[in-house]
């Protein structure tokens, strides 16, 4: 869990790029949908912006 105030925007990074890590290391999720579903939904993961 991180704590980042709105001043603190490259804490914010450095703390979305360590979870984003560790979540890589973990590997694929033994309760898979298909790669090429997986495919699609981290596009559109990555795509789709903030609200």
């Amino acid at each position: 869990m991180y704590w980042c105030s709105s001043a603190e925007s490259e804490k914010l990074v450095k703390s979305v790029e360590d979870s984003f890590e560790k979540i890589r290391r973990i590997g694929p999720s033994p309760l898979n949908i298909g790669e090429e579903e997986a495919e699609v939904e981290m596009k559109e993961l990555l795509t789709t912006p903030l609200e």
